[in-house]
């Protein structure tokens, strides 16, 4: 069953841009989070976990590509109440 935001994360006011993905829980490396974007015909369509996670060049998180999927997953250790950053690739900030 699809879910927006796995259990445990949450949008609010980021200091970095706009808002955020936040978690309420501690979140292990190598946690896989979910999908964050989809291609279709070379067009990249963004989930809400893709459109709400901000950039940062340290992040927490990186995203990977399964056939025409981009998912994401930890990549250091997660505490509560941090927000969760991927180093955009997409575009340039």
């Amino acid at each position: 069953m699809y879910k927006a935001l796995p259990d445990g994360l949450f949008i609010n006011e980021s200091s970095i841009a706009g808002q955020g993905i936040f978690t309420r829980v501690a979140i292990d490396v190598g946690t896989e989070l979910g999908m964050s974007h989809l291609i279709i015909d070379n067009e990249i369509i963004r989930t809400p976990l893709g459109g709400f996670i901000n950039h940062s060049d340290h992040p927490n998180c990186e995203k990977y590509l399964i056939d025409n999927r981009y998912y994401v997953r930890v990549i250091r250790p997660v505490v509560p109440m941090e927000e969760l950053f991927l180093k955009y690739t997409f575009y340039t900030v």
